[in-house]
């Protein structure tokens, strides 16, 4: 060690440190969470599950000749799906000698607590980002990865027991409720593959995000937000955009300029599934597309050739959010809150947690779509 252990500089200037605030250079952000919490937030005030109810079937009846009988049979019409709500947290851990004696009055900066909380919030926010776009079923028939203890994202629901979606999973039930039995194609919506017949993506269309915007509308219900990663969005601008077929708007729930196809928003969404711009990160989750092969049968209209390598490449999610359910816990603590810090039993650590109770739901399947394949 040298001696003296300090030069003159150390000895007599203090350091400056400006700007006085911390650069957030890790996390990212997601309008399709924005829009959920703005649209779609139910909070869930307990109970052993929630359910949904749907209508699957008409009731019998037609045309007649005086005087025929008429079929009286009491049909079943209508279904439910169950979901229960899926446990998040992330731990603060602190020393009572730093935020108790050195990191407090007029020379500490910044809170170490209070930076610590923020950081805690982002890290669960970054979570369930990323979670939202994957599933929460464990292994079984088609399902890529074992993950019941997570969010039962929009890819569960976009999906129509048959074709794999973006991560190479195939749901042949969504909240329990099996998919094309008795309920027939009422909690379907088919994947829509937009690369080439050999299973290589492919640049995407104005003809193909106009026909799939459509698919997703049904009377007077319409998609409200297109999400795509950075990469795609691009894409959009330099191959649709030069013929003015979008119009350039502020979004009202996300606060950035984005593109205005009908009544929809595309808005690039940092944390969804992309090859380009996507990551396997260990501390956060995996929103990085690979490679499937895809399987020797697949849904009409999904345009996914049978038993090839899928190039997933960029991802797309036409949405109607208003259609989903973001059941987080009224609860103070289990709603995002802090549990406060507990002491360890023999050293001076104290810890706490930022707890989440949350769950989606999607009501309306078939008013949602998801597409992938492209690659400019």
């Amino acid at each position: 060690m040298a001696d003296p252990i300090l030069d003159e500089i150390n000895l007599t200037t203090l350091k400056e440190i400006q700007p006085r605030v911390i650069e957030d250079n890790y996390f990212l952000d997601t309008p399709f969470e924005a829009y959920l919490r703005a649209k779609a937030l139910v909070p869930f005030g307990g109970g052993a599950y929630t359910q949904t109810v749907f209508l699957y079937a008409p009731m019998i009846g037609g045309a007649y000749a005086k005087g025929a009988q008429f079929n009286i049979t009491k049909r079943q019409t209508l279904a439910g799906t169950l979901f229960d709500p899926k446990y998040y947290e992330v731990s603060v851990p602190e020393f009572k000698e730093d935020i108790q004696v050195l990191n407090k009055g007029e020379l500490a900066v910044f809170s170490l607590i209070e930076t610590d909380l923020r950081n805690a919030i982002n890290t669960i926010s970054a979570i369930t980002a990323i979670d939202l776009s994957l599933h929460g079923q464990a292994t079984g028939t088609g399902i890529v990865g074992n993950r019941p203890n997570n969010i039962n994202g929009w890819i569960e629901a976009i999906n129509d027991g048959i074709t794999p979606g973006w991560d190479g999973s195939i749901f042949i039930a969504y909240g329990t409720q099996p998919r094309n039995g008795v309920v027939g194609s009422a909690l379907n919506s088919v994947p829509y593959w937009g690369g080439t017949s050999t299973g290589l993506a492919a640049p995407i269309t104005y003809g193909v995000m106009e026909e799939l915007y459509q698919t997703a509308s049904i009377g007077r219900e319409e998609p409200d937000l297109i999400c795509v990663n950075k990469a795609l969005y691009a894409y959009i601008k330099e191959r649709i955009q030069p013929a003015q077929r979008f119009g350039q708007e502020r979004d009202p729930y996300f606060g950035v300029s984005g593109m205005k196809m009908n009544s929809a928003m595309i808005l690039k969404d940092d944390y969804f599934p992309s090859l380009r711009f996507g990551q396997n990160n260990p501390d956060i989750g995996n929103w990085l597309t690979s490679t499937y092969t895809s399987p020797a049968t697949t849904g009409t209209g999904s345009n996914m050739p049978t038993s090839v390598t899928i190039n997933v490449g960029e991802v797309m999610g036409i949405f109607n959010t208003r259609k989903f359910l973001l059941r987080i816990s009224d609860d103070a603590e289990y709603g995002g809150g802090f549990s406060g810090f507990v002491p360890a039993q023999d050293n001076t650590k104290v810890v706490g947690q930022v707890k989440l109770g949350i769950n989606l739901e999607c009501v309306a399947p078939r008013l949602q779509v998801q597409t992938f394949g492209y690659n400019g």
